[in-house]
C-alpha cells in the first residue's frame, strides 16, 4: 500500500473509532446515570447462560427457521470478526496477512471462514424471503432490518471477492484451504493483474468502509442489540419471577415517572431490543387490542432515554414536564389494530407520553420476558411506573380502591370479614394451626379460596386430598391474610411490605417449614418474593404434592371421572415457576379423563386476564381477555377446560357465562382429583 494510502487510511480509522467513541461515551453515561443495581454475582451462572443464550440461542431457535438463518448469521458475523481486524492491520502495516499470520492455524481459519461466509449470504438470502414473501405480523419490515442485512451480506460479499483477487495476483500456499476464494479466483483469472490489484483494493477499502460505517450505524439503530446483547445476557435477571425487588419505603421518591429513575441494567434493556416482536405475539394486551404491546413500550422508554440530555439525568432537580414519562389517558372506546403498531390518536393526544391506560393494561403475565431472546424485561418497568402513580400521585383505576381497603381492613380484596377465613372448612375437620402446629404442610388457603365460592370447593377438595393420602395439615384459618400480590402488582408496594410483614410474623412463629397451597398467586410470592423480608419456606402448589402422593402410592385415584378436557395453564404456575407437568400427571392419572391441549399451552400459554391485579380492574378498552382465552380452550373442541388457579377459575367461568357458553364448564384440577377418590 502507497504511504498516501496508508496515512489516509489512518485517518479513516481514528476518525470512525473517535466518531464511535463520541456516540459510546454518551450512551455509556446514561446508563451510568441510572440507578444502582446488583448484577455481579454468580459469575459462572452468568457465563454459562451467555454460552446457552448467545452462543447457542436457546431461546431464537423456538422458531425454527428464523433461528436457523440467525444462527448462522450470528457465527458468520463472529467468524469474520477475526478476518476484519486482520484486514484493518494490513491498511496499518501493509505487508500483513491473517491467514499467513496465524501459520498452521491459519489453514484452518481460511477454510472455516470461507464456510461461514457462504452460510451467512445463504442465512441472509432466508432472513430477506421471509420478510418478502412470508413475513410473521410481530415483524415490522423496516429500513432498518434491510439496511442491516445488506451491510452484513456486503462484509461477506467484499471479503470473498478480495480473497479471490488476492489468490490470482499472489497464488498463496494456502489458495486450496480457501474453497470459495478459488470461485472467485476462477471469475477473476481473466483479469489483467493491474486490474485485479485496483480491484483487490477496492474490495479492501469497501470492506472496511462498510464495517467501520456499520460500527457507527448501530448504536442509531435497533441492531444495537449487536454490541449490547452479550452484556445484556450477562447481566439477566437470574431468577426472573423475582424481578419486582423490594422498595425500600423510607425515600422521598417512589416509583418511576423519569427515565433516571431506572437502573442501568433496566437502560441496558432499553438499548437491546431487536424489535422482533416475539413479546407480542402472545400478549394478551396486544391480542384485545390494548394500548400496551411491550415492543413499542420499550421503544417508547428508549426513545426517552435517548433524548434526555446526560446532564439532566445527572442532576436530582424537578425534570420538565416535556422530560417526564406519564402522559394521560388514551380516548374513550380507542382499540389498537392487530396490524398496525401506532394508533393514529397516540402522538396526538399524549404527547408521545406512555399513557396512564397503557400502564395499567399489564397483566404482568410475564409472556413478553419469556419470549424474548435478549431477557429483556417489562413487568418490573411497568410495575415501577404504577408504584409512582399509587404511592406518589394516588392515580390508581377507581375499583382497585375497593381491593386495597379491602387488604387494609380485613386482609383480603373481597372486603369480607377477617373472622370468616376459615368458615369454608366448617364440619370439614380441618386442623388449625393454632391447635395442632406439628404438621407435615401449612396448607395456605388463600383469599380465594377461602372466600370466592368457587375457591372454597377447590380448597374442599385440596383437603380431602390430603386426608385420603395420611398428610399431616393444618390452616392459619383466621390468622392467614392476603399475601399482597395484587397489591404489590398495583403499585402499593406500602400495603404489600404490611402485609409481607405480618404473613412472615405468624409463619416464621409456628417455625413453618412446608407450605402447600392452590393458588399459584401465592406460591410465586410466598416463595419467590416473602425471602427478600425473612420469610424462607419450602412451597409446593397443590397439583405438584397430590400427583407426588399418587406417585408413591399415598393416595389412589380409582373413581372413573368422564371429561373430555382442555387444561389452561396458569401464567404464575407455569410461566413463572415452571409448575406445567404436574397438573397434566394429575389429570392423566384421573380414570376417564381426556386431555387435550390449547395451541397456546405450557410456558407459552396465554394468560387469563386477571393477573397483575387486573382481577378487580375493569377491561374498558379493546375486547375481553379472558373471551379470547375461553375461545382459545374451545377450538380444541374439549367439553370443558381445566385449570389450577383460582383466578383462572374466576375469570373463564365469568368469560363462558357472558359468551353464552355456559355448558363449557371450567373445572379446578383438583376438584377432579378429588371426585376420583373413593369414599
Amino acid at each position: 500500500m502507497h504511504s498516501v494510502q496508508t496515512i489516509l487510511f489512518w485517518v479513516f480509522v481514528i476518525g470512525s473509532l473517535a466518531l464511535f467513541a463520541n456516540t459510546a461515551q454518551r450512551r455509556i453515561g446514561a446508563l451510568l446515570a441510572g440507578l444502582p443495581d446488583h448484577r455481579f454475582d454468580h459469575p459462572w451462572t452468568r457465563l454459562k447462560g451467555l454460552l446457552l443464550y448467545a452462543f447457542v440461542q436457546k431461546r431464537m431457535v423456538r422458531d425454527r427457521y428464523a433461528g436457523f438463518f440467525h444462527l448462522l448469521i450470528f457465527w458468520g458475523f463472529c467468524v469474520l470478526g477475526l478476518r476484519s481486524l486482520g484486514l484493518v492491520a494490513e491498511g496499518l502495516f501493509p505487508s500483513f496477512h491473517m491467514t499467513e499470520a496465524l501459520g498452521p492455524w491459519g489453514l484452518g481459519y481460511q477454510l472455516t471462514k470461507d464456510v461461514f461466509e457462504i452460510l451467512v449470504i445463504v442465512g441472509i438470502g432466508m432472513a430477506m424471503l421471509r420478510r418478502v414473501f412470508f413475513r410473521p405480523a410481530r415483524l415490522d419490515n423496516s429500513p432498518d432490518a434491510w439496511a442491516t442485512l445488506s451491510l452484513i451480506g456486503g462484509l461477506m460479499v467484499t471479503d470473498l471477492l478480495a480473497d479471490g483477487a488476492y489468490i490470482v495476483l499472489h497464488k498463496p500456499e494456502w489458495a486450496s484451504w480457501s474453497p470459495a476464494g478459488e470461485a472467485v479466483a476462477g471469475l477473476l483469472s481473466g483479469m489483467a493483474p493491474a486490474t485485479l490489484s485496483g480491484f483487490y483494493m477496492a474490495m479492501w477499502w469497501l470492506h472496511l468502509a462498510i464495517l467501520f460505517g456499520f460500527l457507527n450505524f448501530l448504536p442509531y439503530s435497533k441492531h444495537f442489540h449487536v454490541l449490547t446483547a452479550l452484556f445484556n445476557i450477562y447481566f439477566r435477571e437470574l431468577e426472573p419471577n423475582k424481578n419486582i425487588k423490594k422498595m425500600d419505603l423510607e425515600v422521598e421518591h417512589f416509583g418511576a415517572n423519569r427515565i433516571q429513575d431506572y437502573t442501568w441494567k433496566q437502560m441496558l434493556d432499553l438499548y437491546t431490543c431487536t424489535e422482533c416482536g416475539r413479546c407480542k405475539e402472545v400478549c394478551p394486551t396486544t391480542l384485545t387490542g390494548k394500548p400496551l404491546r411491550p415492543k413499542n413500550y420499550g421503544n417508547d422508554l428508549r426513545d426517552y432515554l435517548y433524548a434526555t440530555p446526560l446532564e439532566q439525568m445527572k442532576q436530582d432537580k424537578p425534570v420538565p414536564e416535556d422530560r417526564l414519562l406519564i402522559g394521560g389517558h388514551v380516548p374513550e372506546g380507542a382499540k389498537w389494530e392487530l396490524g398496525h403498531d401506532e394508533p393514529p390518536w397516540a402522538e396526538k393526544e399524549l404527547g408521545g407520553k406512555i399513557s396512564r391506560d397503557t400502564i395499567w393494561a399489564c397483566t404482568t403475565c410475564g409472556y413478553c420476558e419469556w419470549a424474548c431472546p435478549l431477557h429483556i424485561t417489562f413487568v418490573d418497568k411497568l410495575v415501577q411506573m404504577r408504584r409512582y402513580l399509587t404511592l406518589e400521585e394516588s392515580d390508581f383505576p377507581a375499583e382497585a380502591q375497593i381491593g386495597f381497603k379491602g387488604m387494609e381492613r380485613q386482609g383480603n380484596p373481597w372486603n369480607l370479614p377477617q373472622a370468616d377465613r376459615g368458615k369454608w372448612a366448617d364440619g370439614l375437620d380441618v386442623p388449625i394451626m393454632a391447635e395442632e402446629p406439628e404438621v407435615e404442610y401449612l396448607f395456605w388457603v388463600g383469599c380465594a379460596g377461602a372466600y370466592d365460592a368457587a375457591g372454597q370447593k377447590v380448597s374442599a377438595a385440596l383437603a380431602k386430598l390430603l386426608k385420603a393420602a395420611g398428610v399431616k395439615f393444618a390452616i392459619l384459618g383466621s390468622e392467614e391474610t392476603c399475601t399482597g400480590d395484587s397489591a404489590r402488582r398495583l403499585g402499593n408496594e406500602y400495603l404489600f411490605q404490611t402485609l409481607a410483614e405480618t404473613n412472615i410474623e405468624t409463619l416464621n412463629g409456628y417455625k413453618v417449614k412446608n407450605i402447600v397451597t392452590n393458588c399459584p398467586h401465592c406460591l410465586n410470592t410466598l416463595k419467590n418474593e416473602y425471602p427478600a423480608f425473612g420469610g424462607n419456606y419450602q412451597v409446593v402448589h397443590g397439583t405438584e404434592l397430590v400427583a407426588k402422593l399418587v406417585a408413591d402410592g399415598r393416595l389412589k385415584l380409582t373413581q372413573e371421572v368422564k371429561a373430555s378436557l382442555a387444561y389452561h395453564d396458569p401464567c404464575y404456575l407455569a410461566r413463572y415457576n415452571g409448575v406445567v407437568e404436574a397438573p397434566r400427571t394429575l389429570l392423566k392419572a384421573i380414570p376417564g379423563v381426556k386431555l387435550t391441549e390449547i395451541k397456546q399451552h405450557g410456558e407459552a400459554a396465554m394468560c387469563c386476564g386477571a393477573g397483575g391485579g387486573r382481577m378487580w380492574l375493569e377491561e374498558k378498552l379493546g375486547s375481553r381477555i379472558n373471551h379470547l382465552r375461553l375461545e382459545q380452550a374451545m377450538e380444541t373442541k374439549a367439553d370443558g377446560v381445566a385449570v389450577a388457579c383460582p383466578f383462572c377459575n374466576v375469570m373463564l367461568n365469568n368469560a363462558a357465562g357472558e359468551t353464552g357458553h355456559e355448558g363449557f364448564n371450567t373445572t379446578d384440577v383438583l376438584e377432579l382429583a378429588a371426585r376420583a377418590v373413593q369414599g
